[in-house]
């Protein structure tokens, strides 16, 4: 368990993978960083056994308010910053001084503020299903549908059974993906169930901490790593734009836009995803 320095009450479950050869703190190593409200175990081994297997060290990691780490009181508040030194401490924790970052929707926000608050322990970022701004006027908005239909869960009563809480994920989950990669239902609901039996927490204060931290738009300059964006052209969350926007804004990016992939990062993604990645990994 990692502890953060603003707050040493705060304790972030995370987990390595490691390659069979001995790893130094000088090695290669990738930190996995989930979305909002989305457990570390929604990085899968289809993804870190590749990597871990190409010698690296794979980290993955709850958030705060999320999963098995520690849950915060409604009364206190925090930002991606506060996300972003999070991660710092699960990099310590884990003995790694540079990595190579992996962040998606949410995760990859928290990216973008390490690399331009914290470059030192940046090795590349890949950018998946993210924005440099949530709320910025010049990048659009969410789909109208699924505005309508996120406003009417928000307003129905919550569920409070292990069965609905199952349903109320496998339902988001649906409403967020493309046709690109389907996923069975059965996978899904696997999915939802683990996450109700590691901790059901609806409270998390991830949305509050994207709403109140500042649009990148304008900071992607100071962008100095490697940066691999890969953005569904589906996205319902996230139009097209934004992942025009972080690769029009970071110096000596690479833009991959999925067809028909929507807000998700599914296993049948990773096979296309793999050898981009690992090419955009060696940049370095």
């Amino acid at each position: 368990m990692a502890e953060t320095e603003a707050s040493q009450s705060i304790e972030l479950f995370s987990e390595a993978f490691d390659p069979a050869s001995t790893w130094s703190s000088g090695d290669p190593a990738v930190l996995l960083v989930s979305g909002a409200d989305s457990h570390c175990t929604r990085w899968t081994p289809g993804l870190i056994g590749p990597l871990v297997d190409h010698g690296l060290r794979v980290v993955r990691y709850d958030h705060r308010d999320c999963g098995l780490s520690t849950k915060v009181s409604s009364e206190v508040g925090y930002t991606l910053d506060d996300l972003a030194d999070d991660a710092l401490a699960v990099l310590d924790e884990h003995g790694i001084d540079r990595a190579h970052v992996i962040g998606r929707s949410m995760g990859g926000m928290v990216a973008q503020v390490l690399a331009l608050d914290h470059p030192s322990r940046v090795e590349t970022l890949t950018l998946v299903s993210t924005t440099p701004g949530l709320g910025d006027d010049r990048l659009p908005s969410a789909t109208n549908w699924l505005v309508e239909q996120m406003a009417e869960r928000l307003f129905a009563p919550p569920p409070t059974t292990p069965q609905q809480r199952v349903a109320w994920i496998v339902e988001m989950d649906e409403m967020f993906s493309g046709s690109r990669y389907p996923v069975a239902t059965g996978d899904r609901l696997r999915v939802a169930i683990d996450e109700v039996e590691r901790c059901w927490y609806p409270e998390s204060g991830h949305g509050p901490a994207v709403n109140s931290s500042p649009s990148r738009l304008d900071r992607l300059g100071e962008v100095t790593v490697p940066t691999l964006v890969v953005h569904g052209t589906t996205d319902p969350v996230f139009s097209v734009e934004h992942a025009l926007a972080l690769a029009e804004g970071i110096p000596d990016s690479e833009l991959w836009l999925v067809e028909n992939l929507g807000h998700e990062f599914p296993d049948g993604l990773v096979s296309d995803l793999l050898p981009r990645l690992l090419t955009h990994l060696g940049r370095t």
